[in-house]
């Protein structure tokens, strides 16, 4: 029994049709994957101008360093109610502060002491005494956003300018009150863009929300992309007003910063919706936070950022200046360096320094396009159940039709995202198990005599069924590869199961297919055979090292790689420019080269754990694309070094095996 018959013809034609059309797909992903390669440098202000005052450094002095270095843009954060007077333009107190304070001397200021002396002080009321004029102006207009005017009254209209603010000093300390003019002026003064960090209101309404933006380009319109923060965590216009924020979005040039979590818990709220409101203006930001900043070297840093922004569509590298000094350099100098070998990494790599460029609306994500990939789906579901001997056209049409009527209800529903991952998933499910019984007649072969040809074989069964697997993630990339799961504001949901039921299914197929030699007759027997102390230690073990291999996949990992770990992954990209997966250089290949090299007797021996290990490849080489915002040239490269690093592994062990256990039995 084959896949191809004459009377799947029709379903092989129509697999053919969605290759080509997934092929489609992803030529013109890889071609918008290398127009969007502009990448910003972006320094945190704040940080920059705090460390810069502790050494005695110039900000713009530094800044100007930075920006000879490859420095990009400057974030700037807009500043909080409870650091008003940190500049030494204004001064914030309370009304009680200031009576305790008269009661002990006289105030010098004639406004304050006369409203204290004739009790018009409101205890409760926050008294902010502003000396520069452009700081007045600001916190006037910013003030206005959050509190009703009664609430606010110009107590002096010239300097020194008073205003008294009613509202309780906790709150007053969260708000936020623009962004400092003289730190705008700065960054256009010295040629860089403008990322505005801005803080999330729930009262905002479309007047306030382009009040909030409209500071910032009233003083500079050379605003790149916008980063949002806060006790909240909530991007501008959460919950009730992201429509009015997105509208805000469309009428400016600049784009909406998605900062990189690894927790979904940290995911600002309305990030995701916001990025769906203003479709191609989302780019990805990646930062490192203070606390983690200081335990790494520079280099790590440095590799941090540049493989962001290589393998994970990051396009705002984030820095915070590094409070250490690199070998003899200063302070000011190390992170000039800093700045410097990541802009001369990314620049070698082909990368663009200037405003980012996001994944925009593109030919590849044509709803006619990506149906057409998807019934892949149904086709390889149609030739594995004549593989299977359980065809009938019935299924086939229900196959078919099940599969466009999901995604024609995903798209009419606007849950184009939740079709698309279960048709995706099924397609690798699917593309798994064909390339599983590609090695059927592996596990039936007998081995060359001589160890040249057998490595060729071994090598030739290996390609074959990467071959079949790297359909699925063909299959994978045209169904999934809209721009914002490249953004990875909509997920692949069926990512682990990709890594989780491949090696069960090659495993249950093994056991109960007689096809691959496993010398068991009835699916009964392998409930009713005893089971030995070493097979039980051995189940357990291999359950723990899958449940060990799910917890840690993907970037949201709560279980941290070893040390050695970390330096052997770090030695590999510097090696290969693109590490290859261990599940698949290390265990995948390498069984899949040792399977034909074995005597039947060895074979059927480890039969079972052969089938795991080959398993836990091929769903790695489809998990692999699957990781939708990794561009697909790395994924190519990921594969081809894992296949090449696991042949000369399999190579090995074929050569160790040939050498002892082999020998000895023909003898």
């Amino acid at each position: 029994m084959t896949l191809f018959t004459p009377r799947t013809r029709y379903a092989t034609i129509v697999l053919l049709v969605a290759l080509v059309a997934s092929l489609a797909v992803a030529a013109f992903r890889v071609r918008t994957e290398s127009h969007a390669n502009r990448v910003e440098l972006a320094m945190d202000f704040t940080d920059l101008d705090a460390l810069a005052r502790s050494y005695n450094y110039s900000p713009a002095a530094f800044l100007i360093a930075l920006r000879r270095a490859g420095l990009t843009s400057l974030a700037l954060t807009e500043e909080l109610g409870a650091n008003v007077g940190y500049n030494g333009k204004a001064y914030a107190t309370t009304g009680a502060a200031l009576l305790n304070q008269s009661r002990l001397s006289p105030l010098r200021d004639p406004l304050l002491a006369s409203l204290v002396s004739g009790r018009r002080v409101d205890a409760g009321a926050i008294y902010l005494v502003v000396s520069d004029p452009s700081t007045y102006r600001r916190y006037l207009a910013q003030l206005a956003l959050h509190f009703n005017p009664k609430s606010v009254r110009v107590l002096r209209a010239t300097r020194p300018w008073v205003i008294e603010v009613r509202t309780q000093i906790d709150y007053f300390n969260t708000i936020g009150l623009g962004i400092p003019t003289d730190e705008i002026a700065l960054a256009h003064r010295l040629g860089l863009l403008v990322v505005p960090r801005f803080q999330n209101d729930e009262r905002f309404k479309a007047p306030q929300i382009n009040a909030l933006f409209g500071d910032v380009l009233a003083y500079d319109p050379k605003v790149s992309t916008i980063v949002f923060f806060g006790l909240s965590n909530a991007v501008a216009g959460y919950p009730d007003h992201l429509e009015d924020t997105a509208e805000a979005f469309k009428r400016h040039v600049f784009n909406f910063g998605s900062i990189e979590t690894y927790d979904p818990s940290q995911v600002q709220k309305g990030n995701d919706t916001l990025a769906r409101l203003i479709p191609g203006r989302t780019v990805r930001v990646q930062a490192i936070a203070k606390t983690e900043l200081d335990k790494l070297k520079l280099d790590e840093i440095v590799a941090r950022y540049v493989l962001g922004v290589r393998e994970r569509n990051i396009r705002v590298a984030y820095l915070r200046p590094w409070a250490h000094q690199d070998g003899d350099l200063s302070v000011e100098a190390t992170n000039v360096e800093m700045v410097k070998e990541i802009a001369d990494q990314l620049r070698a790599d082909g990368f663009r320094l200037g405003r980012a460029t996001p994944i925009p609306q593109y030919r590849g994500n044509n709803r006619v396009l990506v149906g057409l990939a998807a019934l892949a789906v149904p086709s390889i579901f149609v030739l594995l159940l004549e593989f299977f001997g359980w065809y009938g056209r019935r299924v086939a049409a229900i196959a078919y039709g099940a599969t466009m009527a999901l995604y024609l209800a995903g798209l009419l529903t606007h849950h184009d995202a939740f079709a698309r991952s279960v048709i995706a998933l099924a397609g690798a499910l699917l593309f798994a198990t064909a390339a599983i019984l590609i090695l059927i007649p592996a596990w039936n072969e007998i081995p060359a005599s001589s160890g040249g040809t057998q490595f060729v074989r071994s090598l030739g069964w290996t390609v074959a069924a990467t071959g079949v697997a790297l359909l699925g993630a063909l299959v994978v990339v045209g169904v999934m590869s809209a721009p914002l799961a490249m953004e990875e504001i909509e997920r692949f949901r069926g990512v682990r199961l990709v890594l989780a039921l491949p090696p069960l299914i090659a495993l249950a197929l093994y056991l109960f297919d007689r096809r691959f030699g496993s010398g068991i007759e009835r699916p009964r027997d392998v409930f009713l055979s005893p089971v030995l102390t070493y097979q039980l230690l051995a189940g357990i073990a291999i359950i723990a090292a899958g449940a060990l291999m799910l917890v840690r996949s993907g970037n949201d990992s709560e279980v941290s790689p070893s040390p050695f770990e970390l330096a052997f992954r770090h030695l590999l990209t510097a090696t290969l420019s693109v590490r290859p997966r261990f599940k698949e250089f290390l265990i995948g290949f390498p069984a899949m080269m040792v399977l034909p090299a074995l005597l039947p007797p060895h074979r059927r021996a480890i039969g079972w754990f052969l089938a795991l290990c080959i398993g836990v490849g091929i769903g790695d080489v489809i998990d692999t694309f699957s990781h939708l915002h990794t561009p697909l040239e790395i994924s190519v490269l990921r594969i081809v070094n894992g296949l090449v690093a696991g042949a000369i592994v399999g190579a090995l062990l074929i050569w160790i095996y040939r050498r002892s256990l082999y020998r000895r039995s023909l003898s």
